[in-house]
């Protein structure tokens, strides 16, 4: 059949290096206790997601989606991102956001290299 096997050790580093990120801030919120890891998750997840990562400078959610997402905090507080959204103007940047998005992935490649 004539099938080659090749793996890519650079994307399992990668992953190993998530899931360790993951697992070190699930332990850091639960402290001693070590119980209720499952409660913790989505809040480690955002975190990881929301957070700019050194090696390309973006957040793993502006590299899916082309653009920032909008925090619990920021609707609470009512911030201007959040007072002066209109849903039409909205849809035209998540747009151009999204026609750029492979731009983004090549700067932040490169970055990483």
């Amino acid at each position: 059949m004539d099938i080659q096997q090749s793996f890519t050790f650079v994307a399992y580093q990668q992953v190993e290096v998530t899931d360790r990120d993951i697992v070190a801030r699930i332990k850091a919120r639960l402290g001693k206790h070590q119980q209720g890891w499952v409660d913790e998750l989505q809040h480690v997840l955002w975190a990881h997601q929301t957070t700019p990562k050194d090696s390309t400078n973006e957040t793993p959610i502006r590299l899916v989606y082309g653009t920032e997402a909008v925090i619990p905090a920021e609707v609470l507080v009512l911030t201007t991102r959040i007072t002066t959204f209109d849903e039409q103007q909205n849809d035209e940047a998540l747009r151009e956001n999204l026609d750029t998005l492979e731009e983004r992935w090549t700067i932040a490649h490169i970055q990483q290299a």
